[in-house]
């Protein structure tokens, strides 16, 4: 069983091995290019304020560096390799065989059905892990200075390229397109559900999921005028909406809301006289005006800190929905499948 699998599974596992080692062998060329322009940057083993003015020059060497290129490259690799696996190595493997009606001829002999699936969940899984787990691994390290610097490990493009996140969409996307393709028996209609469903979920991911697993952190502080703030303000109503840049370094953030000091949405209307185009001094009034109404920035968000905790729980979500999935496809292929 395990050899025939193999034989109907290298042609796209060496598609995506071949994939794999091209970005693999670029991150290893331009790792040493990584560490040189932190060096020279004087990042590298830097201290206390020193390190904020030797991030930002960094990361701006970084981005006229071919290192920015093979970053993206990678990141972009890892967000779409699930729906690749799901869909050229889950749909097909099992959608393939029921629509020509092979299986029955292997039915027929001494495997059963449990285990005739079994394998092909096991190896084609464990396949999927593993690579995509050396990327991530492989970009991970080599990106740690570029995270320590920008410090937006939770972005969540960033976020679903590193650690054990991407590991676990690229295991669930791979049972998923075997379930399709075991429930609906054709490989093309198989394949585009895969699709919708995988996309689908790393969508709702980030912006639907992920906020309910993190441990968030809400707080309230005086809103500073004083420096770069942005407004935008309805012509009719002069109702308007403040947006202050927070400053909470390598934080998630969920939700940046001003308020009025009973804790409402501050929504104006303001002084057109003050603020707005119509105001003769706007820059210098402005300012001044916002602070007398004792406006509060209001923050909800999650600490970088958070960063491997929130990585496991996502990680043990899809761990348990792909085993859902296995056991479910285990017991349709025994009970429903005629």
């Amino acid at each position: 069983m395990i050899w025939m699998t193999w034989r109907q599974f290298r042609a796209p596992a060496s598609v995506t091995g071949g994939l794999l080692v091209v970005l693999l062998a670029g991150l290893a060329l331009t790792w040493v290019d990584v560490s040189d322009l932190a060096a020279r940057a004087g990042y590298t083993g830097c201290q206390g304020d020193a390190c904020a003015s030797a991030g930002k020059t960094f990361l701006q060497s970084v981005q006229q560096n071919l290192a920015h290129d093979m970053h993206l490259a990678a990141i972009a690799t890892l967000i779409l390799l699930p729906v690749l696996l799901g869909i050229f190595w889950g749909a097909p493997l099992v959608a393939r065989e029921l629509e020509s009606g092979t299986y029955r001829m292997v039915f027929s002999q001494t495997v059963s059905r449990g285990r005739w699936l079994l394998v092909k969940l096991v190896f084609g899984g464990v396949a999927a892990a593993l690579g995509t787990g050396l990327l991530s691994l492989m970009l991970s390290r080599w990106a740690q200075p570029i995270d320590a610097a920008s410090a937006d490990r939770l972005n969540p493009l960033v976020f679903a390229a590193r650690g054990l996140v991407p590991v676990g969409y690229a295991a669930l996307a791979f049972v998923v397109g075997v379930t399709a393709g075991l429930l609906l028996r054709r490989t093309v209609t198989a394949m585009a559900v895969t699709l919708l469903v995988v996309a689908g979920l790393q969508l709702a991911g980030p912006f639907l999921v992920r906020p309910l697993l993190a441990d968030r952190v809400t707080t309230t502080t005086p809103l500073n005028v004083d420096g770069r703030f942005g407004i935008s303000m309805s012509e009719e109503t002069k109702e308007m909406q403040i947006h202050v840049e927070p400053d909470v370094r390598g934080a998630w953030i969920l939700s940046n809301t001003t308020v009025t000091p009973t804790g409402a949405e501050f929504r104006g209307p303001a002084d057109p006289t003050l603020c707005g185009p119509e105001a003769p001094r706007d820059n210098e009034t402005c300012p001044l005006w916002l602070k007398k109404q004792n406006l509060g920035q209001q923050l909800t968000y999650v600490e970088g800190s958070q960063f491997w905790p929130l990585q496991w729980r996502e990680f043990g979500l899809l761990i348990a929905l792909t085993a859902t999935l296995s056991v479910f496809s285990l017991w349709w292929i025994r009970r429903r499948l005629a």
